[in-house]
């Protein structure tokens, strides 16, 4: 999420030519509805969760919510492993194996990123892209969820798929249903929390929720090619 708004702002700083032809995304048949939901998030955001956050903030010093996070992350890499494998990606599998057996023998269980300093940098997987890579649902139009944010239809069901299978909370902590739900509702909040700072710049814009469909857009397309996406066709050009 905090990727999706440093892409955000680099959107604004755009012409707002650029974004004529992008008003109506056919990406996008459900923006009525999207609309709605992007406005009850910043509602939430604006009168409960900035407001909790902050007191989050106060009371937690920064290298305990950096603490969590690397343990989140790194209770992570085997979902992460298993959708690069059925991905058919070995490197990535490889990359999550070491990443995961690193950090939790010599770094406490992932409270502390010690694979990253050593060259094994984190890159998410999802179902939701294992799908994409299986030629399920590249046409997926894009939606907003309550509280979750954006996403798509594709990606919804590979949410649900990631949530029910996950192995890291079913078998590296054998946690419980209610467990996971609040261990998960910990990680999206102490997330959450990173990214206040850049929400209100993204309310000065024209149309908040258009730069905020556009750079939701485009930071997934990374994600799907992982990082590497193709180029854009060019138009044909008379240079005569």
């Amino acid at each position: 999420m905090l990727d999706l708004l440093i892409e955000i702002q680099q959107l604004d700083n755009a012409q707002p030519e650029s974004f004529e032809s992008n008003i109506k995304n056919p990406n996008d048949p459900y923006e009525s509805f999207n609309r709605r939901m992007f406005n009850f998030n910043l509602g939430f955001h604006q009168y409960v969760g900035e407001p909790v956050g902050r007191g989050y903030e106060r009371i937690t010093p920064q290298p305990v919510r950096t603490g969590i996070r690397n343990f989140f992350t790194n209770l992570r890499m085997p979902l992460n492993m298993l959708n690069n494998a059925l991905q058919g990606n070995a490197e990535g599998t490889m990359n999550d194996l070491m990443r995961f057996s690193i950090n939790t023998v010599f770094g406490f269980a992932g409270l502390l990123d010690i694979a990253t300093p050593a060259g094994l940098p984190y890159q998410h997987e999802d179902f939701g892209q294992t799908l994409y890579v299986w030629g399920i649902g590249k046409d997926a139009s894009f939606i907003v969820l309550p509280f979750l944010g954006p996403s798509s239809t594709r990606d919804l069901a590979g949410l649900g798929v990631d949530y029910a299978v996950d192995p890291g909370y079913r078998y590296f902590l054998n946690a419980s249903a209610e467990e996971h739900l609040i261990l998960t509702l910990v990680n999206q909040f102490d997330r959450y929390v990173d990214i206040i700072d850049f929400i209100d710049p993204l309310l000065t814009m024209d149309d908040p929720y258009i730069f905020f469909r556009e750079a939701s857009i485009q930071l997934r397309r990374n994600q799907l090619y992982n990082g590497n996406p193709p180029l854009d066709a060019l138009d044909d050009f008379d240079f005569d």
